[in-house]
């Protein structure tokens, strides 16, 4: 068991997990891919919306604190700066004691937590430490001393901070705290105040985004998924019905052809019975009516002779008689003799045609040639005999109605099928008589029944110099 399941694991290929979700969500239903797409869509476009309205009331609520930071710094902090003799700016004891009761004021969740002082030339002056005399420039104090307020956290590191502001995540707002009478910066200000508030506004303000949206999101998608569910519903059932189309459709072709192979056997096989009775009629009238004609045209001549109790008048009455049983004789026996065809048993189509034109020439005495081929072995002993009574009979009709046309037999194989043409070239055949023109009509449809026994067709052409009749047979690879 264990190395069958080796075999089947080695044998069948490996699948990604990517691979494998895609297959169990192609097995769902059309509405349950629906609601998948579109809840991973719609809520992701909710997150989306959500935090950037997040990210712009973040924005809106660091611009009011900037404001505010600034307006602090020019109410609180600028007015407590003092000037020495020298012109330098004086932070002393009481300085720093102004400062210190500023930390820690204002509203909760956003009190001041800090307030460094920078120069002109990108120094900390205030509070004094070990980085005082260091020049250090960054973005939000070039804006600063440029004359713009700017609002940033202490989570994006600009300078040294202490541990306190380290782990705590500030609001810094940056702004101009002194200016000269040009408009030159002299002085700028860093508050550090909480941001408790902020962030809760923020937080309630994605919270209420994100339930806003989900609550328009949901019904949305319970309606577009009955609307989907309906429809995939609707072309489930459509689908089952053109599968039950289809199967009734491939059920009723298979009848078809299972009747269509049946009805061309048994149209096959009424050929080949029609050719084996014409073949036992002509049998019958050789040994039946042939015979009885012949003795009683041998009673006939024995009568015929010259005897002393027969009169001339009855002897030339008999003598008429003889002749009349003569000519019915040789028309029963040339019709048994077209009739039984022992010699195309075993013949090949090419064979057969041949035959048929020797035939031709043994009875009227007339030679006519046999153009083309098969081109290959064909031995179907009832197709010879159809063929080569077809061959004949218009010879002979060809005769009887066109004696002073060329008489000549076309053979050809072409994509499966076989042609054999009877034509007669000269002069356009003219039948004398009703008689004449009713019993080329029975040649012609006889002529047609027996080729469409066999699964053809047979058409008759009259030119003005002439006439053809060509027999198009198919001719299977089974045959």
């Amino acid at each position: 068991m264990h190395t069958k399941s080796i075999r089947n694991e080695i044998e069948s290929p490996a699948t990604s997990p990517v691979q494998r979700l895609l297959h169990r969500l192609g097995s769902l239903s059309l509405s349950a891919q629906f609601l998948i797409a579109a809840s991973l869509i719609v809520f992701g476009l909710m997150t989306g919306v959500s935090f950037f309205v997040a990210a712009q009331v973040e924005k809106a609520a660091q611009n009011a604190a900037g404001a505010a930071g600034a307006v602090r710094m020019q109410t609180l902090v600028a007015p407590l700066i003092e000037r020495s003799a020298n012109g330098d700016f004086r932070f002393d004891d009481a300085f720093r004691s102004n400062i210190a009761n500023l930390i820690g004021q204002g509203p909760p969740g956003q009190r001041i937590i800090n307030i460094k002082i920078w120069s002109a030339d990108g120094r900390q002056i205030y509070p004094p430490g070990a980085s005082n005399d260091e020049l250090i420039i960054f973005d939000e104090l070039e804006q600063a001393l440029a004359g713009h307020t700017v609002v940033s956290r202490t989570t994006d590191e600009k300078h040294e901070y202490s541990d306190e502001e380290a782990s705590q995540s500030l609001l810094e707002v940056y702004g101009p705290l002194l200016t000269s009478s040009e408009g030159e910066v002299l002085l700028a200000g860093e508050i550090y105040e909480e941001s408790k508030v902020l962030e809760r506004q923020i937080a309630d303000t994605r919270h209420t985004s994100m339930v806003g949206v989900f609550l328009l999101s949901v019904p949305m998608l319970s309606l577009l998924y009955l609307v989907v569910r309906r429809g995939a519903r609707l072309i489930e059932q459509q689908r089952r019905t053109l599968r039950e189309s289809l199967r009734n459709a491939i059920e009723l072709s298979v009848d078809n052809n299972r009747l269509r192979l049946l009805a061309d056997n048994a149209r096959i096989e009424a050929g080949k019975l029609n050719e084996r009775i014409l073949d036992q009629i002509g049998a019958d009238l050789h040994d039946g009516p042939v015979q009885l004609l012949t003795l009683v045209k041998l009673r006939l001549s024995d009568l015929v002779t010259p005897r002393p109790d027969v009169s001339p008048t009855t002897r030339d009455a008999l003598t008429k008689i003889l002749d009349l049983v003569g000519n019915i004789l040789d028309e029963v026996r040339n019709l048994s003799a077209g009739l039984v065809l022992p010699e195309l048993e075993h013949a090949t189509i090419d064979e057969a045609l041949q035959l048929a034109t020797k035939r031709y020439l043994e009875i009227t005495g007339r030679d006519t040639s046999l153009i083309g081929s098969v081109g290959m072995e064909l031995r179907i002993p009832d197709l010879s005999i159809c063929l080569y009574r077809f061959v004949l009979e218009g010879l002979m009709n060809s005769y009887r109605h066109a004696n002073s046309n060329s008489h000549m037999v076309r053979c050809s194989f072409k994509r499966g099928r076989l042609f054999v043409a009877v034509v007669d070239i000269g002069e356009r055949p003219v039948l004398p008589s009703k008689r004449e023109v009713q019993r080329a009509r029975l040649g012609k449809v006889s002529q047609k029944r027996r080729i469409r026994s066999f699964g053809g067709r047979m058409r008759y052409f009259p030119r003005r110099n002439g006439s053809f009749a060509i027999a198009s047979l198919p001719i299977g690879n089974d045959d």
